[in-house]
């Protein structure tokens, strides 16, 4: 049986076969190259998106991608605005921040760690006065062997009461 357009040709195959041949190879390579348009285009995950939430305390504000692709590095920034004091801040990440990735870097680091029930990751820092800003960068690598969606919210704690949380999904591309 043939396999190439030489051998088609060689064979003696009909025209017909030749053209049904050169529009599956047109088709397959117009496939590719869509996805590498829209990967370029940066339609395809690693674009950050912003959300906030607030309370009379505090202002909770996060900038990170909603959609990413496994190998890649993936940067998030969260910022507190304190409107008043906040005693004991501790950022809880859901489960996301941490399943099918490797945190490389956590800027500033936290006073304290701790596991939250729900899977979650607590993350402590000092108090925060009335006018002051905390701003975070996570920078971690997107496992790629991981691929689907999962919980990526955000809530601002002090003393156990929630401040402001967002509520967010990652979704995690092969």
């Amino acid at each position: 049986m043939p396999h190439t357009f030489r051998d088609l040709i060689r064979d003696g195959a009909g025209e017909r076969q030749v053209a049904r041949a050169a529009w599956v190879r047109r088709v397959v390579v117009l496939l590719f190259a869509i996805g590498i348009a829209l990967v370029l285009d940066n339609r395809i995950g690693q674009q950050p998106a912003t959300s906030s939430a607030a309370d009379s305390r505090a202002t909770l504000k996060l900038s990170a991608p909603t959609t990413v692709r496994g190998g890649l590095m993936v940067q998030s920034r969260i910022e507190v605005r304190a409107s008043a004091a906040i005693r004991s801040p501790q950022l809880v990440l859901d489960r996301g921040w941490n399943e099918g990735m490797q945190i490389s870097s956590i800027e500033p680091d936290p006073s304290s760690q701790s596991s939250e029930p729900g899977e979650r990751t607590g993350l402590s820092f000092d108090d925060l006065k009335p006018g002051d800003t905390l701003t975070v960068w996570i920078q971690s690598q997107v496992d790629p062997t991981n691929p689907g969606r999962r919980p990526a919210g955000i809530a601002l704690t002090s003393g156990g009461t929630t401040l402001a949380s967002i509520s967010r999904t990652l979704t995690v591309l092969p």
